[in-house]
């Protein structure tokens, strides 16, 4: 039965991971990324959003403490990492920021 369902799962995260390759792939070179502005109250939507996403996996990540899958130690990096994180976003205008290697074959395009 353990084996089985180790075998599902493998069989599930590798679709996954290929259908994320896929669809990565699909995504063109020449889409351009909209220059959105997003109003107050939008922000204030997103705000409540994104501190109810940090206080939810600070109490993951607490609870792996608890429980002896993470070190305190490293608990109080990802925790600092979170806090970074949520700053950053707030700092751009909760647009998220995509950050990908430029290709070699993008140079043709410039």
């Amino acid at each position: 039965m353990k084996r089985i369902t180790l075998s599902v799962f493998a069989l599930l995260l590798s679709i996954f991971f290929v259908g994320g390759i896929q669809a990565s792939a699909e995504m063109g070179k020449d889409t351009e990324k909209p220059n959105v502005e997003l109003s107050d109250k939008q922000k204030q939507e997103l705000d409540k959003l994104y501190l109810e996403l940090l206080e939810t996996k600070k109490e993951i990540i607490n609870k792996y403490v608890e429980y002896g899958v993470l070190t305190k130690e490293k608990a109080d990096k990802k925790l600092n990492w979170l806090d970074e994180h949520y700053e950053k976003i707030k700092e751009h205008g909760y647009i998220p920021k995509h950050h990908h290697k430029k290709d070699k074959n993008d140079n043709e395009n410039d």
